[in-house]
Formats: structure tokens, sequence, C-alpha cells
């Protein structure tokens, strides 16, 4: 199979291209997916697990759109563990007042090589931004969930990253197909 996902599908004399998505940026893996006017295909290519082992995988998944039964995304927000935020507080405290004793001359630091005023407030203005990257970061997380079938209910998962095109083109995928 190539990379490229139009390459990799063959239509039918009545079946159109309404909309191919080659940018997606999937966690993990390499997808892509297109919209035509029968069916839903979505290719992904990247490392997974199978009996316990590390394996490349490369998958096609066509879906009638006639079976598509639900279609839902969902954006998932994952922080830092609470004590690792309570952790960046207190050194960004510390930091802090560390600053201040420095200002007002109550903190002396030893002598070293190429030592300014700049240098010293800049390393301390680097160890409070990594102690504020420790309190607000976070991760968001697409999910895009396809339950399909008729007899067998099959699910197909796909994770993106939470970005503006993404967004766009799982909200243009959920505008074009109809469940019933």
């Amino acid at each position: 199979m190539k990379n490229n996902i139009t390459r990799n599908v063959t239509l039918s004399s009545k079946e159109k291209v309404v909309k191919d998505f080659k940018k997606l940026q999937a966690i993990g893996t390499f997808a892509q997916v297109l919209l035509t006017s029968n069916r839903l295909i979505i290719y992904t290519r990247g490392i997974a697990t199978n009996r316990g082992k590390k394996v490349r995988k490369k998958m096609m998944n066509e879906i009638d759109l006639k079976s598509i039964h639900r279609f839902e995304y969902y954006e998932e927000t994952k922080k830092l563990p609470l004590l690792v935020r309570f952790f960046g507080l207190i050194l960004f405290a510390g930091i802090a007042y560390l600053v201040y004793l420095y200002y007002s001359g109550g903190l002396t630091i030893p002598v070293y090589p190429y030592q300014s005023m700049y240098t010293d407030y800049g390393g301390l203005g680097l160890l409070m931004l990594i102690s504020l990257i420790l309190m607000f970061k976070s991760k968001s997380i697409l999910y895009m969930k396809i339950i399909s079938g008729s007899g067998m209910e099959e699910k197909t998962t796909l994770r993106l990253q939470a970005n503006r095109y993404n967004e766009m083109a799982i909200k243009f995928l959920a505008g074009k197909i109809r469940t019933n």
C-alpha cells in the first residue's frame, strides 16, 4: 500500500470523492481519511501491539455510509497530576522569594565565569518558567469514534492531535455523514 489513500482505492463509476483529508495529525500513527459518496475510508499506518509485541501495522478500513449507526467525536484534556502541579507552585513561590532576596541584596550568588546581573536573573527566570510549565501544562487529544455494522457492531477509533485542521476535518465529516 502506498501512503496516498487515493491511489489505494478503486472507485465505482457512480461513486465520487467528496473530500480527502491527507494531512491529519494522528497520535502515534499516520492517518488519512477519504469521504466518497458511498463510503468512508480510513487509512492508518503505525506501530501497534499484537500479542505483546510491537509490530508495524497498515490498515485500511472501508465503512459504508448507510451502515454507520453512531459517529461521535470529543476532545479530552489531560493535565499533570495534582502532586506535580503543587510541586510547581511551591517551586515558583520559592524562586520568587529568591528573586526578591537577590534584588534587595539579602542573597549573594557565588562568583562564576562570565557572571553578570543579567545571567543571574536569566537563570532564575528560566527556573520560574519551568515551574510555570509544571503548573499549567495540559495535553488535548481529539477522539473520533465510528460504530457501524448491521449484525455485528464494528468500532473504529482514531486519536488525533487537537488542532484546527483536525477539528475542521472531523466537523466536516460529522456534517456529511447522516446516521439513522
